[in-house]
């Protein structure tokens, strides 16, 4: 197991090295994270198609 040893920015304490695995960018402890709200980035990614494209699928696929 990788050992990690990094402190709350918020607290002053050690994150937990579970907490760390998981989120490995964190700079907040867990009681920290409940109390401001959650410290995870959202990335914008677009997923899906336009609806021509989709007509177009589907004509295809229907036909």
């Amino acid at each position: 197991m990788i050992m990690f040893f990094h402190t709350c920015i918020k607290c002053g304490r050690l994150i937990n090295p579970e907490r760390l695995e998981v989120l490995p960018e964190t700079r907040i402890c867990k009681d920290c994270a409940e109390k401001l709200g959650s410290d995870m980035i959202i990335k914008d990614t677009k997923i899906g198609m336009d609806l021509d494209t989709y007509k177009d699928l589907l004509g295809a696929i229907r036909s």
